[in-house]
């Protein structure tokens, strides 16, 4: 037995669909653009990429390369869950990673560029100090605003 998906009067399911999955690929094309720029700014140097590659090799330099993931990793989350840089910081990534030759890494982190908000910088390693607008807001009596 079949069923079909329930819509809502008036939706048309293959709209709906690929809106939807390009609201995806949008987010991970910016998640791309956050571990591109992790890459380079975890390693430092354009010319230590190389060596996240791992064709088949030897059991200990998969575990070094592994550790390397992790931090690019850490990398990630941290820059999602807070993020600290600006544009004009990715942009230099950007640039960077387009100097040295990694075109696909650095059209991922100028997209990433593109779409974020820019932010005051904060060190990870401190906690956030902005305050919400909302924070400084009155209690109202009731009604509508």
């Amino acid at each position: 037995m079949t069923t079909q998906p329930h819509t809502t009067p008036g939706t048309n399911t293959s709209t709906v669909d690929g809106a939807l999955t390009e609201r995806c690929q949008n987010h991970g094309d910016y998640i791309a653009g956050l571990i591109a720029a992790g890459h380079l700014d975890t390693l430092g140097r354009p010319d230590k990429l190389p060596g996240d590659l791992f064709p088949d090799i030897e059991p200990w330099i998969v575990d070094a390369i592994w550790q390397r993931a992790l931090t690019v990793g850490v990398w990630v989350g941290k820059a999602l869950a807070r993020p600290q840089w600006t544009p004009e910081a990715l942009d230099r990534l950007r640039t960077a990673l387009h100097e040295a030759g990694y075109q696909g890494m650095a059209a991922k982190t100028a997209r990433t560029a593109a779409v974020h908000p820019a932010r005051r910088p904060m060190p990870f390693d401190q906690p956030a100090t902005a305050t919400h607008p909302a924070d400084a807001d009155t209690a109202r009596t009731g009604g509508h605003p």
